[in-house]
């Protein structure tokens, strides 16, 4: 049985502008803040916001970086040398091979500059290449549609909706889920090649 691929194995990955380091404990204050960010928490969190003391944080941050869980990878996503964001892959099972990820751009002076789908296409290489996954899930709230246009935008497929599955501010919420398999995802680079040779 071979030895899983950690996120300190693989790291550093590059492409394009962006790159994936491991958590790094020097840059707590800034996940810390991220953390503690009302709006960052209603795009991508199920837990309603609750601000968290430094020492609360402090404990889990170190807990990731130090003993990370098998089953879940953490990045940095940098740019030009700065920290602009995170990304994952949660629920890793190594024997159904999938995976479910996700992305945040932290660092709002980067949002709508297609670092997004920088990190979204390293991060599916790091899925597919580095950690021999089949398949690859992502799932977003209906309101988060910056989320949603990335992960259709990608070659994603749409596989179905929890609805009213998330309440917030008076108001229930769908969550719609999302699939890309390594076929397509081989394809879909191809197709890149293919257009940047041209």
């Amino acid at each position: 049985m071979s030895t899983p691929v950690t996120a300190r194995d693989a790291a550093p990955l590059e492409r394009g502008r962006v790159r994936f380091t491991p958590l790094q404990m020097e840059n707590i204050y800034t996940h810390f803040r991220w953390n503690n960010d009302p709006e960052l928490n209603r795009l991508d969190s199920e837990i309603p916001y609750e601000k968290e003391t430094f020492g609360q944080f402090k404990k889990r941050f170190e807990k990731m970086c130090e003993n990370p869980s098998a089953s879940h990878r953490d990045f940095e996503i940098h740019a030009n040398g700065t920290l602009i964001g995170i990304a994952y892959v949660a629920r890793i099972s190594e024997h159904n091979k999938h995976g479910l990820i996700g992305i945040t751009i932290g660092d709002r002076e980067y949002w709508g500059e297609g670092y997004g789908r920088e990190s979204m296409a390293l991060l599916l290489e790091f899925c597919f290449q580095h950690l021999g996954l089949h398949r690859v899930s992502a799932e977003t709230f209906e309101y988060n549609t910056a989320w949603r246009d990335l992960v259709q935008g990608m070659g994603f497929q749409r596989e179905g909706v929890a609805r009213d599955y998330l309440y917030r501010e008076g108001e229930y919420y769908d969550k719609v889920s999302f699939a890309m398999l390594e076929g397509e995802h081989s394809e879909m680079e191809y197709a890149n090649a293919l257009e940047e040779a041209a």
